[in-house]
């Protein structure tokens, strides 16, 4: 808690009770949706206004690695699966090709390597620049 220490002070000194800004830093730590922050926040029993609430939110945010650093986890996830799919079909036409066997499915491998390495790439670059959201999991309904 040392880092948000000034912080800490900074809002105890406007009146708001410990207990109300340690939530706002637990919850930003667990990585908690910035809409639900904001509700418990500016909700009658923490006594918070919204411009406070906004401004102690970006306040942590910055301190705690960006607003989405935990949401964009499953896009390193997926970005690897695919990269790695690529890269195997990829080394699997290569092999062919060096070895001279016979190369068997050769319209599957190739479609594997270039949407593999071409939706792996993609996706790990969106994860890195923080475009990436567990809302555009590819999986899910």
């Amino acid at each position: 808690m040392s880092k948000y220490a000034d912080v800490m002070k900074r809002y105890t000194e406007k009146g708001i009770s410990t207990d109300t800004i340690e939530y706002a830093i637990s919850s930003v730590k667990e990585g908690s949706k910035r809409e639900h922050i904001l509700e418990s926040l500016t909700a009658s029993y923490r006594g918070m206004q919204p411009m406070e609430a906004n401004m102690l939110l970006e306040e942590l945010f910055l301190m705690n690695g960006g607003e989405f650093k935990k949401e964009n986890r499953t896009g390193y996830l997926y970005g690897a699966f695919f990269l790695l799919l690529g890269v195997l079909c990829a080394a699997y036409i290569a092999y062919t090709f060096i070895a001279g066997v016979t190369w068997h499915r050769p319209i599957l491998s190739s479609i594997g390597a270039v949407t593999g390495l071409g939706a792996g790439l993609s996706l790990i670059i969106k994860s890195l620049r923080g475009k990436y959201r567990d809302i555009d999991d590819p999986f899910v309904d």
